[in-house]
């Protein structure tokens, strides 16, 4: 189980960095759906090449950090280090999912935006999967 467990996660999180990194790197598509948006359509936030490089890059250290915790990479840190690190990503990607936020999350109020449609099918369910695998990973006595 635990296997399928961190090939789900490291699909999500390998996925999440080459979309966010090609997006840093100025390619349009899919950028239309990437950020949250208004009721009138409009960006929400600002759009940076920076901000999406750092998600990129952010979400391949968590990707490490989830293969370093099972023993596929070798890092520098201690185990329970590592567990400490699973467990604060499983909070984040939890906390993402089950937002409250007014544009984002499964409870979001702004509902009839594309980035909303795509929040609902696909960003929100990847990041509550993400959550509830790093939660097991952390859990599993496999693992430790």
């Amino acid at each position: 189980m635990t296997i399928a467990v961190v090939a789900l996660c490291s699909t999500i999180l390998l996925l999440g960095a080459g979309f966010h990194l090609y997006w840093g790197l100025g390619r349009g598509v899919g950028a239309g759906v990437a950020l949250p948006q208004r009721e009138d359509g409009t960006p929400a936030i600002k759009e940076t090449a920076f901000g999406a490089m750092a998600v990129g890059l952010i979400l391949v250290l968590v990707l490490l950090l989830v293969l370093g915790f099972i023993g596929a990479v070798r890092l520098p840190l201690a185990q329970p280090l590592l567990k400490a690190g699973i467990i604060l990503w499983a909070i984040v990607f939890s906390a993402r999912a089950l937002s409250w936020s007014r544009y984002f999350g499964l409870f979001k109020r702004v509902r009839t935006t594309r980035f909303a449609s795509y929040d609902s099918w696909f960003y929100s369910p990847s990041c509550l999967l993400l959550g509830l695998g790093l939660f097991y990973l952390a859990l599993s006595q496999t693992a430790e």
